[in-house]
């Protein structure tokens, strides 16, 4: 059976997707030395900015009519409005190249071989719901559960998947969820009117395990590590990343933080961006 990572990247106004996708693929590929594949609304722009990337395979797609804008930030003092092209993620059973998939975000950054083993289990699908905020004093409520009173959440971030008609069936349901959001954040009392991937997959794994507490998700190796994007990405070396870290009661000033051989889901795009610019993302 094939295995492989899949990437997918939609630029805005203001964030190179693609570049931060390259720089994420080359990590993948050295810690869990498999073929990466890129999916992206941007080919021409992938092949001339970045002539020397590492993908397998170059997946094109249409940037679809429907366009979400929300507000992103660099830091705790700093934010501005983009766009925001999240919808294409239940695209990946059938846009995937490989028999078994590993999805990961653009700005999830491997550091370690934590995520080989899960191409060798012998499940149809693991994600994680388990996660850590490097700043340890900030409420992860919200990554617990879609709201208080709702189901589990869990994060569209990272997930391998095997190509199955139980995976078509999945991605499917997702497919139907986001046409219908609008319906389904009601039902599940989701605040805000934004389509997220998170909340879709969590969804339709509660509708997979018959709406109860069942075994259709698996936990993914380790847990999801991260930042805000209200926390700062300095540098990156040889598997130790350092971020500045927002202090609690203290907005706009921030405190160290060093990670080693340790995955991190680096939300802050602007300090990634920079980063792979020139080596320090302050």
């Amino acid at each position: 059976m094939t295995k492989g990572i899949v990437l997918f990247a939609q630029n805005n106004s203001e964030i190179d997707y693609v570049k931060i996708a390259t720089y994420a693929a080359r990590q993948a590929q050295k810690y869990l030395q498999v073929p990466v594949s890129i999916i992206t609304d941007s080919p021409d722009w992938l092949r001339t900015s970045q002539p020397d990337h590492p993908f397998d395979k170059i997946i094109g797609i249409h940037q679809p009519n429907e366009v979400q804008r929300k507000q992103f930030f660099d830091g705790k003092l700093s934010s501005t409005r983009l766009d925001w092209k999240n919808f294409a993620r239940n695209q990946a059973y059938e846009l995937s190249p490989y028999d078994i998939t590993l999805v990961i975000d653009s700005d999830f950054i491997i550091n370690s071989d934590v995520l080989k083993t899960a191409f060798d289990k012998d499940v149809d699908f693991q994600i994680y719901s388990q996660s850590i905020d490097l700043a340890g004093w900030r409420s992860n409520q919200e990554f617990e559960r879609i709201n208080p009173q709702s189901i589990d959440f869990y994060w569209a971030t990272v997930f391998v998947f095997k190509k199955n008609p139980l995976m078509e069936s999945f991605f499917n349901l997702i497919a139907y969820i986001k046409t219908n959001w609008n319906y389904f954040r009601k039902l599940y009392n989701i605040e805000g009117v934004l389509f997220r991937n998170d909340y879709a997959f969590s969804i339709a794994i509660h509708i997979m395990d018959g709406k109860i507490r069942g075994n259709f998700a698996i936990e993914l190796p380790g847990k999801m590590t991260y930042i805000r994007d209200t926390d700062i990405l300095v540098e990156a070396v040889d598997g130790t990343m350092k971020f500045l870290v927002g202090k609690k009661d203290f907005a706009g000033e921030y405190i160290l933080a060093k990670t080693t051989n340790l995955d991190v889901h680096v939300m802050n795009k602007f300090s990634l961006s920079r980063f792979i610019d020139g080596g320090c993302g302050v």
